[in-house]
């Protein structure tokens, strides 16, 4: 563990592995290395966050009954991410974490090691069988869910959700998202501003249908991108977020439409599938991809070209957002039911601007 007066908290090691398990998650690659079996606790006295605090196996010992408050007066509140090791849910719960040093809060993290309600619902269980004040979740399936977390509102635990929700979010105290329908808005014109004019089709690369984050992406990029003068719109093909499957979508697009100007990919495996082909076929100065992952993989996409933007969420914002709602509704007061964050686009010209820093996922968390 990190001193106390070390600039950043780590929360994880760089490095990526593509998780079979995670097929279906929106946000993009996970961190290799973790080690299992650690339990970790974060507090307002702790001076970091280590690698197991995003592992699969942690346990919530110090979590007890959620009639009152600890013995010192904080409040014990679980944080349940989509996966485990993913820089997106370390951005997460570094948000909590600086809403919790300041209210006197415990976080434990407990996070699954793939994006899937078989591996997430054994835990929340486990998390509700301690009775923490409030569990603050990011639900990997939003019907299978609401079952389990309806036991932990019957229990009287608070229940947030974060980044992504439930068919049936009534049950939540809040729920803090990203407002992803903009965010595709925001891709599809800044296809528009690279592509400067030029004439062309533009294909988005989806994971699959009935993932609501990705699939509101491409809604949003497809009202805004229709509109663009030139432009034809050529739809959306599901690779099973297989970067395989991706590169083989992107070669049949290029053979069968010469004009192929550009590429949306809703996530991270399907760019990296976009550029794989795109260079096979030596057509990387031709077509321009816009993705949408701000992991540590996807910056370096646009560090080394080869992906001409990324779209980037504020998972730091929600995690913020989340704990804030989480406490209010703890104290009794104000809850606000619906909470959405922004997005911004990082590109070669500003990924070194401190707006653009701030927001890159990371499991550093910054300090004041």
């Amino acid at each position: 563990m990190t001193s106390p007066s070390s600039a950043r908290r780590r929360l994880a090691k760089s490095g990526t592995v593509a998780s079979p398990g995670n097929r279906n998650h929106p946000h993009g690659s996970v961190v290799s290395g973790a080690r299992k079996g650690h339990p970790m606790q974060i507090n307002r006295r702790a001076a970091a966050l280590s690698l197991a605090a995003l592992t699969a196996t942690m346990s919530l010992a110090a979590c007890g009954s959620n009639d009152s408050a600890s013995a010192d007066g904080g409040y014990d509140i679980a944080l349940i991410p989509g996966v485990a090791n993913d820089a997106y849910y370390g951005s997460v719960a570094c948000g909590v974490k600086s809403v919790a040093d300041d209210s006197g809060a415990r976080v434990e993290v407990q996070a699954p090691k793939s994006f899937s309600p078989t591996d997430q619902i054994p835990l929340l269980e486990a998390v509700i069988a301690k009775s923490p004040d409030a569990i603050i979740i990011a639900p990997t399936d939003s019907k299978a869910l609401y079952a389990p977390l309806k036991r932990a509102v019957d229990r009287g635990i608070k229940v947030v959700l974060v980044d992504t929700t439930l068919d049936d979010p009534s049950i939540a105290e809040a729920e803090v998202t990203s407002d992803n329908v903009e965010a595709g808005k925001v891709a599809a014109k800044t296809m528009a501003d690279l592509l400067g004019g030029r004439a062309g089709s533009v294909l988005t690369v989806n994971l699959t249908a009935g993932v609501t984050t990705t699939d509101q992406r491409e809604r949003g990029f497809a009202d805004a991108i229709k509109a663009v003068t030139g432009v034809k719109y050529l739809g959306q093909q599901y690779t099973d977020n297989s970067v395989q499957k991706a590169a083989s979508v992107v070669s049949a697009t290029l053979a069968s439409n010469t004009d192929l100007a550009g590429i949306f990919s809703t996530a991270a495996f399907n760019t990296e599938g976009a550029v794989s082909a795109l260079k096979s076929a030596g057509a990387s100065d031709k077509v321009t991809i816009v993705g949408f992952n701000a992991n540590p993989p996807g910056v370096e996409q646009i560090r080394n070209g080869e992906v001409a933007a990324q779209v980037v969420l504020k998972p730091y914002d929600e995690g913020i957002e989340a704990a804030r709602q989480a406490i209010n509704a703890l104290q009794d007061k104000e809850v606000t039911k619906k909470v959405t964050t922004g997005a911004l686009v990082a590109t070669a010209k500003n990924l070194g601007s401190a707006e653009v820093k701030k927001y890159l996922y990371s499991f550093d968390c910054p300090t004041a």
